[in-house]
C-alpha cells in the first residue's frame, strides 16, 4: 500500500517522518523544560555542526579536486616529458651504435678488400715469377742438353777418326809387310806375278779408300740428321710443355675467378636477402613505435643501402680484378 502525502506533497514514509519533524520543530519547551531545551538545543548544534562540516567537506572536494587535477596533469606533463627524454636519449644511442656499428663493418669490409686484392696480387706475382722460373729452367735444361749432345757428337767423331787412322796404320802395315812378302816372293816368283800382285794391292787400296771416305760421309750424315731429329724433338718438348702449362695456370685462374665471382655473388644475394627480411621486420614493427622510432629505422634502412651500395661497388671491383 502506497504511504498518505500531506497538503504539502510529502510522502509520511513508514516512520511517519514529516509528523514526527513538524512536532519537533513546533516544540517550545519552557524555562522550567530542562530536557526539552536540551534536545533542541542538542538538535540545533548537530544540524549546525552536520551543515558546517558538509559545507567544510564539500570545499575541501574541490579543494582536492583542483589540488588532484593539477598534480596529475603536472604529472602527465613530467611523465611525457622522462618519456620524450628516454626516447630521444634511446634514439641518439641507437643511431650512436648504428653508427658505430657501420663505421666497423665499413673497415672491416675495406681491409678484408685489401687483403683479397693483395692476396691474388701475391698469387699472380708468385705464379709468374713460378713459370719465369719454370721457363729459365727449360731453357737451361735445353741449352745443357744441346751442349752434352755437341760434345757427344764431337766425342764421336773423335773416336771415329782415331778409329779410322788406326785402321789405316794397320792396314799401312799390312799392306808393308805384304809388300816385303811379296817382293820377297816376287824374286822367287815370275815378274809377271808380281805385277798382278802390284796391281791388285793397288786396287784393293783404292777400294779400301773409297768405302773409308763413303763411311765416313754416312756417319756424317747420319750423326747430322740424329742432331737434327733430337734438336726438333726437344723444341717440341719444350713449347707442348710450356703451352700445357700455360693452359694449366690459365685454367686454374680461371676456375679461381670463377669460384672467387661465384662466391662473391651467393655473398651478395645472402647480404640482400639479409637486408631484405631486416626491413621488412623492421617495417612490421614500425606501425607499434614512436615517430622518433621511424626516424631511427628509417635511418637505419639508409645506413643498410649505403653499406649494400658499397659491398657490391666492393664486388663488383674484386670481379673486374681477375
Amino acid at each position: 500500500m502506497a504511504p498518505k502525502k500531506n497538503k504539502t506533497g510529502v510522502a509520511g514514509g513508514m516512520f511517519n517522518m514529516q509528523s514526527m519533524f513538524n512536532q519537533f520543530m513546533a516544540m517550545d519547551p519552557g524555562e522550567s523544560d530542562d530536557e526539552g531545551r536540551s534536545i533542541k538545543n542538542t538538535t540545533m548544534a548537530d544540524m549546525f555542526s552536520s551543515a558546517f562540516q558538509s559545507e567544510l567537506a564539500k570545499g575541501m572536494s574541490d579543494y582536492q579536486s583542483g589540488i588532484s587535477k593539477d598534480m596529475m596533469g603536472h604529472q602527465q606533463k613530467l611523465e611525457r616529458q622522462a618519456a620524450g627524454e628516454a626516447r630521444k636519449e634511446e634514439f641518439n644511442y641507437g643511431m650512436a651504435s648504428m653508427g658505430a656499428q657501420f663505421e666497423h663493418q665499413n673497415n672491416f669490409a675495406n681491409a678484408q678488400y685489401d687483403r683479397d686484392v693483395g692476396l691474388i696480387g701475391a698469387t699472380g706475382e708468385q705464379e709468374r715469377k713460378n713459370i719465369a722460373a719454370q721457363g729459365q729452367q727449360d731453357r737451361m735444361l735445353s741449352v745443357t742438353n744441346g751442349e752434352q749432345t755437341r760434345l757427344n757428337i764431337g766425342a764421336q767423331g773423335a773416336e771415329d777418326r782415331l778409329n779410322i787412322t788406326a785402321q789405316g796404320k794397320v792396314d799401312i802395315d799390312k799392306i808393308g809387310a805384304q809388300g816385303s812378302q811379296d817382293r820377297q816372293s816376287i824374286e822367287t816368283q815370275q815378274t809377271a806375278q808380281g805385277a798382278r800382285e802390284l796391281a791388285n794391292i793397288g786396287a784393293q787400296g783404292t777400294a779400301d779408300k773409297s768405302n773409308i771416305m763413303a763411311q765416313q760421309r754416312e756417319q756424317s750424315k747420319r750423326e747430322l740428321q740424329n742432331i737434327q731429329a733430337q734438336g726438333e724433338a726437344d723444341k717440341a718438348n719444350i713449347i707442348a710443355q710450356q703451352t700445357s702449362q700455360g693452359d694449366r695456370e690459365q685454367g686454374n685462374i680461371k676456375t679461381q675467378g670463377e669460384q672467387d665471382r661465384a662466391n662473391i655473388g651467393a655473398q651478395s644475394d645472402a647480404d640482400v636477402t639479409k637486408i631484405g627480411a631486416t626491413g621488412d621486420q623492421e617495417r612490421k614493427t614500425i606501425g607499434a613505435q614512436t615517430d622518433a622510432d621511424v626516424t631511427k629505422m628509417e635511418k637505419q634502412d639508409e645506413l643498410t643501402a649505403k653499406k649494400s651500395n658499397r659491398q657490391q661497388a666492393r664486388a663488383r671491383s674484386l670481379a673486374r680484378s681477375f
